[in-house]
């Protein structure tokens, strides 16, 4: 009687004690409000005039390339993409703009920490080439909405970022 008794406690506890691991895993974050990824980056565009020319990379058509074009934005790990955009200047100025659309929003940490990462390097090869870029790069701002991650380096940032923020309020 006794055998039984402390199976059965056992069973109770590591029953208990499942349900505790359960309840302390993390679990992934709404997805929030979906946006046009297309109409989003012709308003972010339009909002600074001063924006040069741009080569527009997206991942429209997915597949290789646009994972291979992805990891000159950010070495974080394509699969947790679902899609994103990325203009960048023409003429090899500083000025890019980028929203990476995550598959879950608990991956948008380390999609801002790669974004930062991506910043410095271009820092650093700016300090070298054309110095007068430098002080753009210093002013990016990376910011994210929900699982929406956006880097912005030009020179009217603070309206850019404002045009991406307004897409994601409740009309």
């Amino acid at each position: 009687m006794k055998q039984i008794v402390k199976r059965a406690v056992c069973l109770v506890l590591a029953a208990v004690l499942l349900g505790c691991a359960w309840g302390c895993t993390p679990q992934s974050e709404d997805t929030g409000k979906d946006v046009d990824m297309s109409a989003l980056l012709d308003a972010m565009v339009e909002a600074d005039k001063t924006l040069p020319e741009l080569t527009i990379v997206t991942s429209g058509g997915g597949g290789e390339l646009a994972e291979k074009d992805f990891t000159y934005l950010s070495a974080l790990d394509y699969k947790l993409v679902d899609e994103y955009f990325y203009a960048c200047a023409k003429a090899g100025t500083a000025e890019e703009i980028a929203v990476v659309k995550l598959k879950d929003a608990g991956d948008a940490a380390a999609m801002m920490d790669s974004l930062h990462q991506h910043v410095e390097a271009r820092q650093g090869t700016f300090r070298e080439y054309d110095p007068a870029q430098v002080p753009l790069t210093e002013n990016a701002v990376v910011t994210r909405e929900g699982r929406y991650v956006a880097l912005i380096v030009c020179e009217k940032n603070g309206l850019v970022q404002n045009v991406f923020r307004d897409y994601f309020k409740e009309s």
